[in-house]
């Protein structure tokens, strides 16, 4: 008799985080082939993270992709305002927006959804459509597991930072957060929740995650510190780690593994360990501003460092200097996208210059590539504290401000220097590390089973 489960998975749009959340559902379906899974997101990002032309062949058939509206007013200009502008968009309709998506689920389906799966980030929506529905939930928390306990003390951070103006004062009366820093904190947190919809959402998701039915972490135990792990046990019904699942192989969807830029060709021609990979990831908060990015293009040119960077043709327009890509052509190659993990491992990369967003980190310290951090928004103040200070796999630059003098050091640093080699063996070591705790029998295995028999039998 063919099963009456049915997941309707709830995803956040922006940056990596739908990705993330498609190689799960991957990987779930393939697993739980009499389960149904109904993937809810934007048209936008179902349109390029399930190409249309092959959804057909090469996703499990028991997925299927719907598309919900974003938000935006029609005629809204995407490109226009501050880029927290189309998050709080969309938050704003989320609720109406996924309910007609899961009624059209349900429809096409003939069953009615049994449980709720959502990215992290929308605890409150989920929260409350599984509990009109009756059905539990769970929620995937795809960024760093030190941001999670960040949002589940939101309440005693943020009266911390009315009281306290010292960033440098750590937040040690916190499990397993004693190395960051009220310098080190989301802006978001510490922001008047008023400001905005993103605002609010971020400071009630500590306070309505731990009602899940589970938590699902996007990370290894073992990479985790014991008392942050200890301490978030505590807070919820069920904890359960599934490992890096941008690091693993997964069913499709996955990331593309297509060359269409040439990334990887032009690589071929380059010598082992001598190409810097530049990216700053796809979300709206992940780009430095653009008289950095300038700096960051002199720093190259001064140096004659061979580079390759993915940057958007409206950023290479706006903030490259003139005659940048004819006068460096010899030596560096810019392209609108790469394939993120395949130029990581590359014999010819060397280093990583990145946003330090939490996926890229991983992926860069899976491949054993050190990195030149240059945080902007959310958790990457976290991440790159981790690389500089704890993994001691990469560094900061200096002030967090791209220049050109701080990055020519950071260069230096990190391509010729004794404490590059450092660098080097550390990451080669994680990049060891990882490899065993994502193969069989880790925890990792062990806890995806757990949540393909959850679902299976919720």
């Amino acid at each position: 008799m063919p099963s009456e489960k049915h997941v309707a998975v709830c995803a956040f749009p922006f940056g990596s985080h739908p990705w993330v959340l498609a190689n799960l559902v991957g990987k779930l379906a393939a697993a739980a082939l009499d389960v149904r899974f109904s993937f809810l997101s934007t048209a936008k990002s179902n349109h390029v993270v399930f190409p249309p032309q092959s959804r057909a062949t090469l996703i499990p058939s028991n997925l299927r992709v719907y598309d919900i509206g974003d938000g935006s007013p029609a005629g809204y200009p995407e490109a226009a305002g501050d880029p927290r502008d189309q998050a709080d968009l969309f938050l704003q309709a989320a609720s109406a927006n996924f309910q007609a998506g899961v009624d059209t689920a349900e429809q096409d389906a003939g069953r009615k959804v049994s449980l709720l799966l959502a990215d992290g980030l929308l605890p409150v929506v989920a929260c409350e459509k599984a509990e009109k529905m009756h059905v539990p939930w769970v929620a995937f928390w795809i960024s760093a597991p030190h941001s999670l306990s960040m949002h589940v003390y939101a309440d005693l951070i943020h009266q911390l930072s009315r009281d306290a103006t010292d960033e440098e004062k750590t937040l040690d009366m916190i499990p397993g957060l004693s190395l960051m820093r009220m310098g080190d904190l989301p802006e978001e947190l510490v922001m008047d929740p008023n400001m905005s919809v993103s605002c609010r959402m971020l400071r009630d998701l500590g306070n309505v995650i731990p009602r899940a039915a589970a938590v699902l972490m996007n990370s290894f135990v073992e990479m985790d510190p014991e008392p942050l792990t200890a301490d978030l046990k505590s807070k919820f019904n069920i904890l359960l780690h599934l490992g890096m699942l941008t690091l693993v192989p997964s069913s499709p969807p996955s990331l593309p593994a297509s060359d269409e830029t040439g990334c990887l060709t032009w690589l071929e021609s380059r010598d082992p360990q001598t190409v810097v990979y530049i990216s700053f990831g796809s979300g709206p908060l992940s780009s430095p501003p653009l008289d950095e990015i300038r700096s960051l293009a002199e720093a190259l040119e001064s140096t004659r460092t061979p580079f390759l960077w993915s940057l958007t043709d409206r950023q290479k327009a706006q903030c490259l200097p003139g005659g940048f890509e004819e006068r460096t052509s010899a030596y560096g190659r810019i392209v609108p996208w790469a394939p993120q993990r395949g130029v990581l491992g590359h014999p010819a990369c060397v280093a990583f210059v990145t946003h330090c967003g939490y996926n890229s980190v991983y992926e860069s310290m899976a491949a054993g590539v050190p990195m030149i951090g240059r945080p902007v928004a959310v958790d990457q103040r976290i991440c790159g504290k981790m690389v500089e200070e704890v993994w001691g796999i990469g560094v900061r630059v200096e002030r967090g401000v791209l220049t050109e003098s701080g990055m020519v050091k950071a260069l230096d640093a990190v391509m010729r220097s004794e404490e590059g080699k450092v660098m080097r063996k550390k990451a080669g070591e994680l990049r060891r590390r990882l490899a065993e705790l994502a193969g069989p029998g880790g925890t990792a295995e062990a806890d995806f089973k757990t949540v393909v028999e959850f679902i299976s039998t919720s």
